[in-house]
């Protein structure tokens, strides 16, 4: 299957492999490393500011022992990240856990990557809510457009806003950060807080209000 034929929730924190030859030739000349051959290997996730996001790892070796591993220097090399976008059209295979769990380097890649799963505001959660996919952008799955009602008969618009959470005093009230500025509504611009929620009735996500500060833990 091809990249974009899986939901980032399927690609989410998977390790995979690109199977398809002049892609791998093609990620190889972007992340100068010209003596990776194909099938090329790397690992999913969705950066915070970049969104889905692939880490190659390069080739996975075989020792004498059989064992599986990967090149520790590749593993360290944080500059070898490519966009969902890059390669959402190339074929890919998803790996077995059970080669996951043999295969030496992986945990430690892994657990480099933890500092994009903090969940503040009970944030992970948001990205299991299917009733939002319809609203997601995807390659940025935290991104999701949202209808704001204006008044004195200026028209109803569409922003894009990132999600960050949830309300602890309102749990069905997504904690969001515009990322488009209103046209008529001076008050929701680029990087202010708001809630959103998703109204089932009429299948919409729909801002309901301004939110004066973050609201962390």
């Amino acid at each position: 299957m091809r990249v974009c034929d899986y939901s980032f929730r399927e690609l989410d924190r998977k390790w995979v492999g690109i199977t398809d030859n002049k892609m791998c030739k093609k990620i190889a000349k972007k992340i100068k490393q010209k003596k990776l051959i194909c099938p090329i290997f790397g690992f999913f996730y969705i950066d915070m500011d970049n969104g889905l996001s692939l880490r190659v790892v390069g080739n996975i070796e075989k020792d004498g022992h059989h064992k599986l591993y990967l090149d520790e220097k590749l593993i360290f090399n944080d500059a070898l990240i490519v966009d969902y976008d890059f390669v959402e059209k190339s074929e890919v295979t998803i790996l077995d856990d059970e080669v996951v769990d043999n295969l030496d380097g992986a945990s430690v890649l892994e657990n480099k990557l933890l500092s994009n799963y903090k969940n503040v505001n009970n944030f992970l959660s948001t990205r299991e809510m299917q009733e939002l996919d319809a609203f997601r952008n995807p390659q940025f799955p935290d991104d999701v457009q949202v209808l704001l009602r204006n008044h004195n008969d200026d028209p109803d618009e569409l922003l894009w806003a990132r999600i960050e959470g949830i309300m602890d005093v309102k749990p069905d009230v997504l904690i969001c950060r515009l990322l488009t500025n209103s046209y008529y509504n001076k008050e929701y611009v680029e990087d202010t807080m708001i809630g959103v929620k998703y109204f089932a009735d009429d299948d919409a996500l729909k801002v309901v209000g301004l939110l004066k500060k973050r609201n962390q833990k």
